[in-house]
């Protein structure tokens, strides 16, 4: 397995990516959400929880806490949490209102089902060792995992890439939909919806057609 590239824990990467999701949130409030805005909300509502407790995994600057809150028309109850330091800390200038933790995605520091959904927002396409970052959402859960803009492809095999994003180098894993199944299905979730989200095509890298799906997947028992 490849080492990850730790551009994200680069103070000015923090910045550039929470520069980009202020511009997303405006457009937002003049009812233009983006797509992806759009299926969080979506991910997160048909779960049926009125007033669910929820923790984001790789909540970079928070900016979803906001999102969620305005789209389904409620203050969330929200933890974030992050590997970086530089995002934490900008979350807690953006949102001091809020609780935000640096923390390990794939040893997460929360006891057995601590939160009611865990959101895994954007953040397991940057996570090499998805397989346990997938367990621990589930370890966590009371009764929802919830697996946000997730890049798939369906004959190649799981694809890590390098990349630059908001001007840093990162590694991001394109995941064989078969294989991603397999892996929730074996951690105890059941795939209860397969939202289409942001487009995001690898095409001319990859040599086949890509795309993002967010993963609504219960709790097994």
């Amino acid at each position: 397995m490849r080492q990850p590239v730790n551009g994200w824990h680069d103070h000015a990467t923090a910045l550039r990516q929470d520069a980009a999701y202020r511009m997303l949130i405006q457009e937002m409030r003049v009812g233009q959400a983006r797509r992806d805005l759009l299926v969080a909300a979506e991910a997160v509502n048909y779960t049926g929880l009125p007033d669910p407790l929820i923790l984001e995994v790789g909540c970079g600057s928070g900016y979803y806490s906001e999102i969620l809150s305005y789209l389904l028309g409620r203050r969330m109850r929200y933890v974030g949490l992050d590997s970086s330091q530089a995002m934490a800390s900008l979350a807690h200038k953006r949102y001091p209102d809020r609780a935000f933790v640096t923390g390990d995605g794939t040893s997460l520091p929360f006891a057995d089902s601590s939160f009611d959904i865990v959101l895994n927002g954007v953040s397991l396409m940057h996570i090499l060792r998805y397989e346990a970052a997938i367990e621990e959402s589930r370890r966590i859960a009371r009764a929802w995992c919830i697996f946000h803009t997730v890049p798939i492809l369906r004959r190649r095999a799981t694809t890590v890439l390098r990349k630059e994003a908001y001007g840093e180098a990162t590694s991001e894993v394109i995941f064989n939909e078969a294989e991603l199944h397999h892996r929730l299905r074996r951690a105890g979730l059941i795939i209860r919806q397969a939202l289409d989200s942001i487009p995001y095509d690898l095409n001319p890298v990859l040599g086949e057609p890509t795309a993002t799906k967010s993963y609504v997947c219960e709790v097994s028992d």
